[in-house]
Formats: structure tokens, sequence, C-alpha cells
């Protein structure tokens, strides 16, 4: 192969082949002539075009003049790209007759520098993310142990205060005609103080069992309206003691629900508790259940002092309390209502809370029909 062929080859895969910017300017910048690389990486309209218009010349410094002065040094630019990204060239300039031909290439050296850069970074992502794994699991097995801790605990303080509660309750019946005063506000509180730490073991059982994957549902068809009347009437004793009112609203016929009758009844009088513990006197609480879709509502709407926003995140998270004190000093675990919302969401269901500062809260939950009394009720 001769010279003149070997460099008719040469310019041939420049022209056609080789990932370089090649472009051919006049004197004034203008670009006359482009390599196919060139042309797809920045578009066919570059030609006619100037040189500056296709770099990315923040500062105004991209001079052709001074570019050329420096002819043996290259110059680190930014051209735009038809896909509307950044490229960085180091361009040459080089005089040929009274053209100019501007190469452009991109500097192997830092491309391996950032793949290898990349790679580290790989490798370091993957081990942190074994890492992670790593004390997750530990995490979980720390849980676990927390979770059994707790339930133990819980469990073998319950019959001790259980006997408390019991005897201190049958004094007081028994024999608090032949008590003075004194001794019988002893006995008041140690009663009350020993049925608050019932409620709160049971919580703590209810919650370290659902956090530890032991939410058995026990799930059988229920008439929902009988269920609620029947929670509402065992609550109209604890209304009257505060004067407060309960009503039961329900305006049409509502499919049996597949739920757990046990747990569910747990959900609506934590519910219904709660808006008697927060509600003055001669106030009303209001129990309502409508169907929407597929689904059954069921709403206790109460006229207390109502939740500030900022707190209403933080309600459903376990030993969470409010600013809202309870209108006659009843104590309050924090459990109740994570437990609530894990009983309502193991059926398949949601809860929540629209509650305005001074006007009452309404709490809410929905639980779905089976496809099958969908379709049954529905025919």
């Amino acid at each position: 192969m001769t010279n003149a062929s070997l460099n008719e080859s040469i310019v041939d895969y420049v022209n056609a082949e080789a990932s370089l910017v090649v472009l051919v300017l006049d004197k004034n910048g203008r670009i006359l002539k482009a390599n196919r690389y060139a042309e797809q990486l920045m578009g066919e309209e570059l030609l006619k075009g100037m040189f500056t218009d296709i770099t990315l010349d923040f500062a105004d410094a991209v001079k052709l003049p001074s570019l050329l002065a420096e002819t043996g040094r290259a110059h680190l630019l930014n051209v735009k790209t038809s896909q509307g990204l950044p490229q960085t060239f180091y361009f040459r300039f080089r005089p040929v007759g009274s053209e100019i031909v501007a190469i452009g290439e991109i500097n192997s050296l830092e491309i391996q520098a950032l793949r290898a850069g990349m790679i580290s970074a790989n490798n370091e992502l993957s081990n942190l993310g074994r890492e992670l794994q790593k004390r997750n699991a530990e995490l979980v097995k720390l849980n676990e142990l927390k979770n059994q801790f707790l339930g133990m605990a819980a469990h073998d303080l319950r019959n001790p205060i259980g006997i408390i509660f019991s005897y201190s309750n049958f004094l007081l019946d028994e024999a608090g005609d032949h008590l003075n005063t004194e001794h019988v506000e002893f006995l008041s509180a140690i009663r009350g103080s020993s049925e608050f730490m019932l409620g709160l073991l049971e919580d703590l059982l209810d919650i370290t069992r659902i956090e530890s994957g032991k939410l058995n549902l026990d799930k059988e068809p229920t008439d929902i309206i009988a269920f609620i009347r029947h929670n509402v009437t065992l609550n109209q004793t604890l209304a009257k003691k505060k004067g407060i009112g309960i009503r039961f609203n329900h305006y049409e016929v509502v499919p049996e629900i597949h739920m757990d009758r046990h747990k569910m009844d747990q959900v609506l009088n934590n519910l219904i508790s709660n808006a008697l513990k927060f509600s003055p006197p001669d106030t009303t609480v209001t129990v309502s259940v409508c169907r929407s879709g597929d689904h059954v509502t069921v709403s206790v709407k109460d006229e207390g002092p109502g939740i500030p926003e900022e707190e209403r995140d933080r309600l459903f998270k376990p030993f969470s309390k409010t600013s809202v004190r309870a209108t006659g000093g009843e104590k309050c675990t924090g459990l109740g209502l994570s437990i609530v919302r894990k009983i309502v969401v193991g059926h398949l269901g949601k809860i929540w809370v629209e509650s305005k500062v001074g006007k009452g809260s309404n709490f809410c939950f929905s639980l779905p029909f089976s496809s099958v009394e969908v379709a049954s009720t529905a025919s």
C-alpha cells in the first residue's frame, strides 16, 4: 500500500467511522464541513453554523483567534449535542491554508479514571448494602428479643396485679361501709392504678403478639349492624356516668362482613371509649355505618376538643400521646390506637381521623366485603 492510499484510508476512516469530532472552519469560525460522528452527535444542522454556537461558553471565553494562537495546546470545551446533553472534548486547532481544522477527542485516561471510580463506588455501594442487610437482620433479631421480653414481663405481671385489683375491688364492695374516708381513698387509688396497669399489660401483650407476626384472625360472617349496636349498648353505662349520650345511625342494608369478632370488638370499644374519654358532659357520641362501594365504613364522632393538625400524624404510633387531655382525668397508655390500626390493616381495611380543634374528632375505619358477598348483594 502506497503512502497516498494509506493517507486516503486514514482520511476515510476519520470521516466515516472514528469517534472523533472533526470540523473544518473558515477563518471566521463558520463550520464548513464535519465528519459523520460530529453530525450524529450534534445534528446535521451544525453545518454553516458558527463554531461558537455549538459550544457551551458561560464565561464568554471561547475566542477563535486565541484558540488558534495556541495550536499545540488542547482546549477543554463543552459542545451541545442533539439530545440536549453537553459532551466534553479536548479540541486542537490547526490552520490548513485558508481554513482551520478543529479536532475534538475524549481523553481516554480520564475515561479510564472515571470507570475506575465508578467500579470503586459500585463496590463500596455493594459493601454498604451487605452491611445494611446485616444490620437489618440484627435489628430484626433485637426486636424479636424485645417482644419476647415484653411479652414475658407482661404475662408474669398480669396475675399479681390482677389479684391486687380483685382484692381492692372486693374490699371496697364488701367492707367499704366500715372503713373511714382515708382508707376508702387509699383502696380506690389502689384499684384505679391496678386497673390501669392491667389495661397497659393487656395492650403490651397485644402489641408484642402483633409485632411478632402473630395476629391470628379467626374470621367469620358477622352482621355488622347487630355487632355495633351490641357494642354501643355495652358502652351506655360508661357514657351515663359522664353525662354523655351515644347515638347509633345506619340508613342502609349492609351485607355480612368476614371478620374476627373479638378483635373488631376491641377496635370499636377503643374508639368509643376514647370518644367518651375526651368528650365533655351534655354532648353526644355518634356511631355511624354506611356502605362505600365494596367497603363498609364505620365512624365514631365526638363533640370534644378536637386534635391539633400537627399531632394527628403520630396518633396511630405506639406510645404516642397528644396534648388533648381526658375530661374525667382518665389515663392513657398510648398503645390503643396503634393496636386498633394493626387490627384494621390485618383485615385489609384502613383507618383515618378527621378532626377540627374546638369541633370534635371523627375516627373512621373501613373493611372490605368479600368478592362473593359483593356479587350476591349486587344480584
